[in-house]
Formats: structure tokens, sequence, C-alpha cells
């Protein structure tokens, strides 16, 4: 098990370790808590005390209905889905829980309707997933992939052949300057790149604390050599980046998305732009559809660099999240209102 940083608040943990009866009067016998994939040593440390840990098998619907009966908290990981159905079939549920900093993935308004609290965390792993960009960006300015298999292969004079691509001063556009977004202009920053957001939802002054130029989003596109996704996913947000905004982008430009995989239209549209150079290279970290359907020709273009959903998960970050999230469940589950709510107007008046 993974040892408790030095810095966490022992009587905290000791009062979210304290027997389970005594815990504002409520009881927690013969209960469980399902988790929809890998459970991490600090979760089993804060949680255990209120039912058995149990990770589910299948996360498809119907499998998660059968899981429902005695289960009072269900912490999903990843994007499985937590539909209506699921939330409407869970009579014991006292609280749900995502393991990262969207929730899109839960049916809020059915949580919020039968008064489940939904938590998440929402700043664990900002700074693993801005590394992240960073470093694909890198990656694929600097041609590693392409690079590594000639080097292996033994085509040394590949060298020869072509010149790299540089951060400095080239136009960073960050769509989305959230707390990542923000993470990303300050890495790029120090890169010496000009860098350009798009955020509807924040001020001018907020943009320039961050080192960025508030623009439009088709002026970005124009303008960006590294266009980075990182907005939430939304009704306003769902396909945003699809053809006829590809369209606009520069030519030669480098999209990369670790938000939401919903964000882009779909991986037909990111090759047809790959194939006639309106995109020198991409980057995935999410998809449309996830795990994707890997036999699709977009992930035989050589300028592809994927990742399985993992930026976020970090040692540092994914200790960070489990911890954050298995707190908000804990409190919840003792009666408080924990600070990582989403919909706190559930629990006004308990």
């Amino acid at each position: 098990m993974k040892r408790i940083p030095a810095d966490t608040d022992k009587s905290r943990i000791t009062s979210l370790r304290r027997d389970k009866t005594a815990s504002r009067g409520l009881s927690f016998n013969g209960a469980r808590i399902v988790v929809t994939g890998k459970v991490l040593p600090i979760m089993e440390e804060l949680l255990s005390p209120f039912g058995q840990i149990e990770v589910a098998d299948r996360t498809d619907e119907e499998s998660l209905i059968a899981l429902m009966p005695g289960t009072i908290a269900l912490i999903a990981r990843g994007i499985t889905p937590i539909s209506a159905r699921v939330i409407a079939s869970a009579s014991d549920l006292r609280v749900i829980g995502r393991t990262g900093a969207g929730y899109d993935s839960i049916d809020l308004e059915a949580a919020t309707h039968h008064r489940i609290p939904v938590v998440y965390a929402p700043r664990a792993g900002s700074r693993a997933v801005a590394e992240g960009t960073l470093g694909m960006m890198l990656g694929l300015a600097k041609q590693l992939p392409y690079l590594d298999r000639k080097t292996k292969s033994g085509e040394w004079k590949v060298r020869d052949s072509f010149s790299l691509g540089d951060l400095e001063e080239a136009t960073l556009g960050i769509v989305g300057l959230g707390r990542i977004g923000r993470e990303v202009a300050r890495l790029g920053r120090a890169f010496d790149m000009r860098v350009l957001c798009y955020d509807p939802l924040i001020s001018r002054d907020t943009a320039d604390k961050a080192g960025a130029e508030l623009v439009d989003l088709d002026f970005l596109l124009k303008k960006a050599d590294f266009i980075s996704l990182h907005a939430p996913l939304n009704q306003q947000t769902r396909g945003m980046i699809n053809r006829q905004r590809l369209a606009k982008v520069r030519r030669g430009a480098v999209l990369l998305n670790l938000a939401r995989g919903g964000l882009i239209e779909s991986l037909d549209v990111l090759e047809d732009a790959l194939l006639s150079g309106r995109l020198s290279a991409v980057a995935l970290d999410v998809y449309p559809h996830e795990p994707p359907d890997t036999s699709h020709s977009f992930f035989t273009h050589p300028n592809v660099l994927c990742t399985p959903h993992v930026m976020g998960l970090s040692g540092k970050a994914a200790h960070a999240t489990f911890t954050t999230v298995s707190r908000g469940v804990a409190e919840v589950l003792e009666g408080r209102i924990p600070d990582n709510i989403v919909n706190p107007e559930v629990l006004k008046g308990s």
C-alpha cells in the first residue's frame, strides 16, 4: 500500500478510519463501494471503513445496474458512463465519485434529481496533463517517434533529409483557459512561445494574468502553429473541431487533444486534414469513442502520436486524484459537505 504523505492531515485520516457505526450515527454494515476500474491503496485506506470496496468486472449499463443493490458509493474511473438508469436503480446510493477533472460522463441532472451528491478532482491532474501536452508538442516538433524508428532501423542518413521544428517563437493556441489551459500557457511561455487563447467564459484580465492573448476561435485557428484543446465537453463544445473549422487552420499546424475526445467531430475529419496537409501532425490522449477502433486508417498515419487517456495519471497526480475523490466520498458518508462537490444543493438542509 502506498504510504500516505507526511503532510497529510493525520487527524482527518483518523476521523475517516473511526469505527463505522460511530460516524454520525450512520450504519454501513454490509455496504459496498463499487469502483469501475483500478483502485489505488489510498482509496482503500480512506474508504474501507465505510464498506467493502469492489472493482466492477464490467461497466456497461446493465452490469452496473446489477451491482447497485447495497452500493452506497459508486466511483467512476475514466469515461465510464453513469446513466440516469443506473442512478435511478440505486436506491442505496449516497454518493458518486469521478476520478478526474471532468464529470460529463455522469448524468448530473439525474444525480441531482435523486439528491445524490457528485464529487470529483478538479485540480489534482492539472500539472500532469499540462506536462503531457508539452511532451507531445516537443515530441512532434522534434519528430521523435519518426526519428526513433529510423535510427533503430539503421537509417542514419535520415538526419540530412529534413529539418526539425522549434517551439521558440512559435504560436501556441489554447482552446479553454481553465486550470490545465493556464498551466499549459505558463509552460509554453517558458519556451518563449507566443500564447493565444480562446475561452468565452473568461475575461481579458484573466487571460492577461495567464500571459495569453484572448482572441476569437477563428483567429486562433488561423494563427496558431500548435492548437491545444483544453475545453470541457458540453453541448456548446461537442464537435467544435469539425471539418469547417479545420479548413480555417493555418497550413501545417499541429493539433493536440488532451481534454475530451468529443471536442473533435470524428477521426475522419482529422485524417482528411492530415492527408490534405492542413495539419502536419496530431497528438491524442483522448478519443471520440474510448477505447478507439485502432483499425481506422487514421492510426496508420506516421504523424499521429497517441496515448491511452493516461496523461493525467502520473504517479503524483493519480495519488492526488484518488485522495481528493476518496475524501469527498468519505465526507458525504459522514454527513459533511465536501469542497469538491459538483451539486452542493442536494445536501442543503441535510
